[in-house]
């Protein structure tokens, strides 16, 4: 399986996987995953579905997905909300010029 990703609740952009990512978006690996039974879970997302000790390709049931940084800014949200969408850059084939600048 290949890598795959969903895109923040907040922002829109994809929780990226950690390789080759560059310093100044490094901060959108880290997320946090919100369930619809209530589970929560905050850590690096490694690209091929595992969120810190979650698997999301294993039966994780339409998760919500935040970088940690826009579910701090949006006050910390922790009732679900409804499933991301899945990123069409898999959370790594995003290399165009200027695309993530601070």
């Amino acid at each position: 399986m290949g890598l795959f990703s969903w895109n923040c609740k907040g922002c829109d952009e994809s929780i990226k996987a950690p390789y080759d990512i560059p310093k100044h978006i490094e901060w959108q690996n880290e997320a946090i995953l919100l369930c619809e039974d209530g589970t929560m879970v905050c850590g690096d997302y490694d690209g091929y579905g595992r969120l810190g000790s979650a698997e999301l390709s294993n039966g994780t049931k339409d998760p919500e997905l935040w970088h940690k940084r826009c579910w701090e800014e949006a006050g910390q949200p922790m009732k679900y909300s409804g499933p991301s969408d899945h990123a069409e850059d898999q959370g790594f084939f995003y290399d165009y010029e200027g695309a993530y600048d601070d």
